[in-house]
């Protein structure tokens, strides 16, 4: 499928778990995002929200994070993987891959976008980028390509260990408790469970603030996260993209090791990474 000459625009969509991210882009203008919670993984529902993204408009969408196309092979220059055109429910959609690797066994999706965008926008950068979202990866960047990465289901366990405490699965922080426990997290990986069992029973026994507890949970959960990729940030140039909850966790972890990140903002580099991929047709 060849992209249309006429005005009528395009959706450009990246989807990251269940939450969808569109802009609707005419002329080369792309408008405000519109960010979309999907029921379920189904292509049904997924189709469903393209179809409420476009609000009664009907044209063609580039899509990441899908996983309707096969992913290609790290190493990868991700501005150079093609988009596949499909048809999804009667929607015509360009599909960008994601990438896999061998071993250790991963895939990344959701994030791709974001990593195009943020290496077309930084051809020259070399080094790591941590890309937090529903799945966490840590990739390793050489010459504008895709060479390695490592994959963490941080955010779910954050969130499934909130929940089983009696916590709300989002709240405030407290960011001294937060660097305290990354620390513990780094230099005792293996007592993760059992930390996590004592914050717990803190918060049950009234012994431990909500914002306290919510901050040892994610701390804990990073710094393991951090031991398991040290090799990745460890004397790296660093770069974060995450959506604002996420980034402030992370950059706190990080900032807390002393190391340097470079900020870069999420909905940007995707829509960026879908905007090549559309004219690169």
């Amino acid at each position: 499928m060849n992209p249309p000459q006429s005005a009528a625009g395009w959706l450009a969509a990246n989807l990251d778990g269940l939450t969808l991210t569109a802009w609707t882009v005419t002329d080369g203008a792309p408008a405000p995002a519109q960010v979309l919670q999907l029921p379920d993984g189904s292509p049904a529902a997924l189709a469903a929200k393209l179809r409420q993204a476009m609000g009664g408009g009907t044209f063609p969408v580039v899509l990441g994070g899908s996983g309707l196309v096969p992913p290609r092979p790290v190493p990868a220059v991700p501005a150079e993987l093609p988009l596949s055109g499909i048809r999804l429910d009667g929607l015509e959609v360009h599909a960008l891959p994601g990438v896999s690797q061998a071993a250790p066994c991963g895939v990344m999706q959701g994030a791709l976008a974001k990593l195009s965008g943020f290496l077309q926008l930084n051809p020259d950068w070399d080094g790591v980028v941590c890309l937090p979202g529903a799945v966490t990866h840590w990739v390793q960047v050489s010459a504008r390509e895709a060479v390695s990465f490592q994959s963490a289901l941080t955010g779910q366990l954050a969130q499934a260990a909130a929940q089983a405490t009696g916590l709300a699965a989002a709240g405030d922080w407290d960011k001294a408790a937060l660097a305290d426990a990354a620390a513990d997290g780094i230099a005792k990986p293996e007592l993760l469970a059992a930390r996590l069992a004592s914050v717990q029973a803190a918060w049950v026994l009234g012994q431990m603030p909500a914002a306290s507890a919510h901050a040892r949970i994610w701390g804990l959960l990073l710094g393991a996260e951090l031991a398991a990729a040290r090799p990745y940030w460890l004397g790296q140039n660093l770069a974060l993209i995450a959506e604002p909850p996420l980034q402030a966790l992370y950059a706190a972890a990080l900032e807390a090791q002393a190391l340097p990140v470079s900020l870069a903002d999420p909905a940007r580099m995707a829509l960026e990474g879908l905007t090549r991929a559309w004219n690169g047709r």
